[in-house]
Formats: C-alpha cells, sequence, structure tokens
C-alpha cells in the first residue's frame, strides 16, 4: 500500500512504513517570557474594628432606634436607657454647683475685706488666717461638686447608647422594655472603613512573604472578574488552623477595583513570590519526572525523538522555567500517554 499504514496502540498513533514504526506527535515551541511563583489561597473579607456596645449602666430600654443591618453614622444614637433618675441626679449636681461657686464669692470678699483691714491694724492675724481658712474650704467644696457635676453628667449620657463610628450594625441583642444591667451587649457594630481580606498562609512559606507582594484577588461566583492588591500586613505569630496546619495570616487591602465585598465573603488569592523575565517557559505537562526527581523531556531533532535531561527552575501550578536541557525554538514533544524511545523516528500530526 503506497504511503504505509496508520495504526492506533493504546493513546498513541503510529505510522508503519518500510519495516519501521514512525510515531506521530503534536509538538509546541519553546519560546521565551515571563514566569510567576505563585502560592494560591483562600482569603476572607474580615474588619477589625468591630465593637460591642454595652450597657454602661442598669436600667430599661426605653427605644431601639437601630436594628440589624442599619448603615449608621458616628454618633448616631442606637438605643435610649431610662435616663430619669440620671437627669435628676445632673439638675441636683449643678444646682449644687451654683451654690457651692457662691459660697467661694462670699469667702473670697470676707478674706480680701479681712486682709484690707489687717493691713491697717483694724483685725486680728487670726481672723485673717480664719478668712483664708473658709475660702481655702469653699473652693473645695466647689471642686467637689464639678467633680459631681461630671460625674453625673456622664451618667446622664451614658443613658444614650451611641455608634462609635461610622458603620453597620450587624447585631441586636435587647429590645424595648427590657431591663439591663451595667455591662450587657446590646449592639455590634462594624465600621465602613478598615475592610480588608486575610489569608492563611502555610508557615513553612513564611520565609517567602514580604509587604508589598503583588496579588491577584477574584471571587468565586465570577472568576473573570479580578483585580489587583498588595501584601499589606504579615502577621508576627504562628497560629494552628484545623484543617491546614500551622499557619500566618496576611491581609490585603481590597483596592480601588474591588467590586462590592461583604463581611465574611471568601476571595480567592494568587500571591505572586517571584517572577523572571526573559526565561524559557513551557508548560508542566510536556515534562516527566523520573523517580529519582531529575526531569525529562523529549524534542523532535531531524525526524527523530531525542530525549533531554532538563534542570527546571522557577515554577508555578502550570509553567516552570527551563534553566538547561532546551533552546529557544526547539520543538518539545508533548506527551500523550504513549512510549517514545530516545531516537525513535517521529513525524509531526498534520
Amino acid at each position: 500500500m503506497a504511503g504505509g499504514l496508520i495504526m492506533l496502540v493504546g493513546s498513541g498513533a503510529y505510522w508503519w512504513q518500510a519495516g519501521e514504526s514512525v510515531r506521530v506527535v503534536d509538538t509546541l515551541t519553546v519560546e521565551r517570557g515571563r514566569i510567576d511563583s505563585q502560592l494560591q489561597l483562600t482569603g476572607k473579607v474580615i474588619n477589625d474594628r468591630t465593637v460591642t456596645l454595652t450597657a454602661l449602666l442598669d436600667g430599661e430600654i426605653m427605644a431601639i432606634r437601630a436594628r440589624e443591618g442599619d448603615v449608621v453614622k458616628a454618633g448616631t444614637v442606637l438605643a435610649e436607657l431610662d435616663s430619669r433618675q440620671a437627669r435628676a441626679l445632673l439638675d441636683k449636681a449643678r444646682a449644687e454647683v451654683v451654690l457651692q461657686q457662691q459660697a467661694v464669692d462670699a469667702a473670697t470678699r470676707n478674706f480680701e475685706r479681712t486682709s484690707r483691714l489687717f493691713g491697717v491694724g483694724d483685725a486680728s492675724e487670726q481672723a485673717q488666717d480664719d478668712s483664708l481658712d473658709k475660702k481655702l474650704a469653699a473652693e473645695a467644696s466647689l471642686q467637689a461638686a464639678q467633680a459631681t457635676l461630671t460625674l453625673n453628667q456622664l451618667r446622664f449620657d451614658n443613658a444614650l447608647i451611641r455608634s462609635p463610628f461610622d458603620g453597620t450594625v450587624i447585631q441586636q441583642s435587647a429590645e424595648t422594655g427590657q431591663w439591663l444591667e451595667a455591662g450587657q451587649p446590646l449592639f455590634t457594630v462594624v465600621a465602613t472603613e478598615g475592610i480588608v481580606i486575610e489569608a492563611p498562609v502555610s508557615a513553612s512559606d513564611w520565609p517567602k512573604l514580604s509587604i508589598g507582594q503583588s496579588v491577584e484577588l477574584s471571587l468565586e461566583a465570577s472568576a473573570e472578574a479580578s483585580w489587583h492588591s498588595e501584601v499589606s500586613w504579615i502577621a508576627p505569630t504562628v497560629v494552628e488552623n484545623e484543617s491546614e496546619g500551622q499557619v500566618v495570616a496576611v491581609r490585603f487591602p481590597p483596592g480601588d477595583d474591588a467590586p462590592d465585598l461583604l463581611l465574611g465573603q471568601e476571595v480567592d488569592v494568587d500571591l505572586s513570590l517571584k517572577h523572571l523575565e526573559d526565561a524559557l517557559v513551557v508548560p508542566f505537562q510536556v515534562l516527566s519526572e523520573l523517580p529519582s526527581g531529575a526531569f525529562t523531556a523529549f524534542v523532535l531533532e531531524e525526524g527523530k525523538a531525542a530525549l533531554r535531561h532538563i534542570e527546571p527552575g522557577l515554577s508555578n501550578l502550570n509553567e516552570v522555567a527551563v534553566v538547561s536541557g532546551l533552546a529557544e525554538g526547539e520543538q518539545i514533544i508533548i506527551p500523550d500517554g504513549g512510549i517514545i524511545e530516545d531516537g525513535q523516528t517521529v513525524r509531526l500530526a498534520q
């Protein structure tokens, strides 16, 4: 038969011609390019600026003014406690300050008058000392009254539960009419600012981390939409993770190009460790790993398969930089599951 006979054996294709088998292969051209070594991680959207607001005094809740999910501004009143007693104590303290101020004014006038009389010999030294003591005592009583006023003002202010910053109420733990004791939780508020993405990195990879490393972020629901950020924080301690063993936490700001993110949402993270420009880069799939850990590949050389020993360099999950064993422009044979021998005659698939 002119042209020979094609026979399929397993996953390999052979061309029988002139008493020898010719292996039919596919190849790819060895080219230069950039390669990045990456860690693939799963991050989570968090915010450290989360506070639980508690009651600062005993009392009944008179009004709840915020609910879970509400977006609030700094200073917004979230709840009001019964402040009638605090108001009465505050009014009393204000009146006491007025009285004590009047006593100070009177004692000061008396001291000044006694001092003038003592200067001209119409008052004794004892009288002057007594007037001074009364003035100092009145001033001390005024200071005590002012301190009591400040304390009662604080108690009155504590009847209003306010948000400490712009944020979102993520938990509401009490309701109108409920009696509270000081220290009982009321709300949990998470700040609008300060959202970061945190991911655990194996402690063995910790030496590879540095501030400013580039990361590519994406959402599993829309993997085609990705954006860039960089490492902004590396935890100073190692912690035990149930599923991943010892890990170090790293964080990245969402960045200006990030889509809307929700607290607790998972984010896919590709953390760039190193990169090479103008390297010989081939897919991992074209290399074969020997039991010794060495790598080999076959190239198409004058119609035959030529075995090459490959020294790999920087790599990621898909590609590897070739340090030696291949040259730019060579045709590397793509393995198809069949057996190729060094020096075997091959031909390109049409």
